[in-house]
């Protein structure tokens, strides 16, 4: 009798902690799917684990872990693990119920997915059985876009061949007054290299600072935030060749929009907004600024274009004002991305970003010169500069032979990026 009592009592007990356990796990799964959509993946990725902890080999827990961890640059290895438990139990997109705290399957892209973590970790044999495990699926044709899937196995391909054909360059990370224990990112130079605008990821907001050269150093960065009016929501994107104007993109929840912002007596004026040729409702991602100051090239994913994020170019009229904007053809432009374009000082050459042309995966920074006042077909800028990740935000010097870029220097979910200055050596016809 005393034991059936202590069973009776303990029951509801026991039935109380686990709706209390299981009431947890719909909060941290609501908090997760809450911070994913607004983009903050880290935050995100906190409260996935805490599922995918409880829950160790849910197929649907571990694609939303891995689809986190797969947009924190520096940890995409580990979404491996999340992808590999996520693709054992997959179904046809239109039957996975993605809000669903009670689904357990994960969709068949999580394939996909597993296939370009692979890549960017250059486990390209593991990322090619991915993607043929993807295509052969059942319900693959009609359902998916095959060219980019198609595009991403012959970027497998292509990897192999690149890395086996490395170009002759000697790189170097920036001294510890721009590298610090923090991520350092985007950052841009004049053509004289004295000049360098960057993003610091301090613990509450993104920085924008700023460094001049002092003989072979470089000063301590100045943190422009209260000067251009930044919130963290800018990043710099572009310095004219004198230094005097600083381009910026501005995101916010809806889109993304180029403005610039003037160094006049020794500080810098508050962020303004370039005019309606240039940006739209659409995103504008990324610009540059010729050395005569007169032609504005820039990233967009306005309609008309040839497929995504497109590069386009204006030139200022004669009240200084951008005119309409024309896209820069289907030499540069393909049914994929473009992002990040940078002019040398002389004119003659354009580096810009692509997942199309002939890529590793992901985006590759790329170059073109002038043939005429045409553009020849663009070459790959080759590795190690870029690699099987995504390789964004090349700042060209000079004539093109010296460039700043960042780079993840660690591997994890808490990897700093950092600024290195690269000069290319072999490989590279300059004009």
């Amino acid at each position: 009798m005393r034991t059936l009592l202590l069973v009776i009592l303990f029951v509801p007990l026991f039935g109380i902690v686990n709706a209390q356990s299981r009431e947890d796990i719909r909060e941290s799964f609501n908090e997760g799917e809450y911070f994913f959509v607004r983009g903050e993946y880290s935050e995100a990725a906190y409260y996935f684990r805490k599922v995918v902890d409880s829950y160790p080999n849910n197929s649907h827990y571990n694609f939303k872990l891995g689809e986190c961890y797969m947009n924190i640059p520096g940890s995409e290895a580990l979404a491996i693990p999340c992808f590999e438990k996520a693709a054992a139990n997959t179904v046809e997109k239109n039957k996975y119920r993605s809000k669903d705290i009670d689904e357990i399957n994960a969709p068949l892209h999580a394939w996909f997915y597993l296939g370009n973590v692979y890549r960017i970790n250059s486990r390209l044999e593991d990322a090619l059985n991915a993607y043929v495990t993807f295509i052969n699926a059942p319900f693959y044709y009609g359902n998916y876009n095959v060219n980019i899937v198609e595009n991403e196995i012959k970027s497998c391909e292509r990897a192999k061949i690149i890395m086996d054909n490395p170009v002759d360059l000697v790189v170097e990370a920036m001294d510890t007054v721009i590298n610090t224990l923090a991520s350092e990112l985007y950052p841009v130079v004049t053509a004289n290299e004295q000049t360098m605008v960057f993003v610091r990821k301090l613990k509450f907001y993104d920085a924008i600072f700023y460094a001049t050269k002092q003989g072979d150093s470089w000063s301590r960065p100045v943190n422009l935030n209260p000067l251009v009016g930044s919130d963290g929501d800018f990043y710099p994107v572009s310095l004219s060749p004198d230094g005097n104007e600083l381009y910026l993109v501005k995101t916010t929840l809806e889109n993304k929009d180029l403005y610039v912002s003037y160094r006049r007596n020794s500080t810098w004026t508050k962020a303004e907004p370039l005019n309606k040729n240039i940006n739209t409702k659409a995103d504008e991602t990324w610009a540059c600024i010729s050395s005569d100051g007169q032609t504005l090239w820039f990233s967009s994913s306005r309609k008309g274009g040839y497929g995504g994020l497109d590069l386009y170019y204006s030139r200022r009229d004669n009240s200084l004002q951008w005119g309409k904007a024309r896209n820069a053809g289907n030499i540069i432009n393909t049914p994929f991305d473009e992002e990040s374009p940078c002019l040398t000082d002389n004119g003659q050459i354009l580096f810009f970003s692509s997942k199309g042309h002939y890529s590793m995966g992901g985006f590759d920074i790329f170059y073109t010169s002038k043939n005429g006042k045409a553009w020849k077909d663009p070459v790959n800028i080759g590795f190690p500069i870029n690699n099987t990740s995504d390789n964004l935000g090349f700042s060209a010097a000079g004539n093109g032979s010296t460039g700043y870029y960042s780079r993840i220097n660690a591997s994890g979910e808490d990897s700093a990026e950092d600024i290195f200055r690269a000069v290319l050596k072999s490989n590279y016809p300059l004009p």
